[in-house]
């Protein structure tokens, strides 16, 4: 069985074994088929050439960490986000109103065109961040919001943030990439 999938993968072309990255689908227009070398702009304002965007390809070592690390500490992390909420609610003053931190991060996430949920001290955030400009992503485009500077520097505003993000999306872990308004 060994020998036949080394057989297989000895016979594939150079672009079948190491395909070239891909734009995400949905994030720039189907640009003009004509000659053109200047550039154009397509949705959300990326900019593109006849030979397609150029985009900066994630760190291997960042997506080696985030594919062992994330699934042994999400569930750790979607428990821990609404406990941190509620007491640094009650520690700090004010408590934690779920429904009015639900509705700030859905009405967040259709403010801009893309809007990226981020920690200022994560490499992967950073990372996001770097991506989505080095697919052209104009900056007028792009909203960034930091309820914290990582997940355990978090107020009670920023924990209130990860729990809604959570409730609504499935997801606490950040950074959290939202593309015309869906996650």
């Amino acid at each position: 069985r060994r020998r036949r999938t080394q057989l297989k993968r000895s016979q594939m072309t150079t672009a079948e074994a190491d395909p070239a990255p891909k734009t995400p689908p949905g994030l720039i227009s189907k640009m003009s088929t004509v000659a053109d070398p200047t550039p154009k702009t397509g949705l959300f304002g990326i900019v593109a050439t006849e030979a397609g965007p150029t985009l900066k390809t994630p760190s291997g070592l960042l997506g080696t960490v985030s594919t062992v690390v994330s699934p042994l500490l999400s569930p750790i992390l979607r428990w821990l986000a609404p406990a941190q909420a509620r007491l640094l609610g009650r520690l700090l003053g004010g408590g934690y109103d779920g429904a009015l931190s639900r509705a700030a991060v859905q009405e967040s996430v259709k403010s801009a065109p893309v809007v990226v949920y981020s920690y200022r001290l994560s490499p992967f955030c950073v990372e996001a961040i770097t991506v989505l400009r080095s697919a052209g992503v104009d900056e007028s485009k792009l909203k960034i919001v930091e309820p914290g500077f990582a997940f355990f520097l978090l107020g009670p505003e920023g924990a209130a943030t990860r729990a809604s993000l959570g409730e609504l999306f499935g997801q606490t872990s950040l950074p959290h990439v939202f593309i015309g308004g869906e996650s």
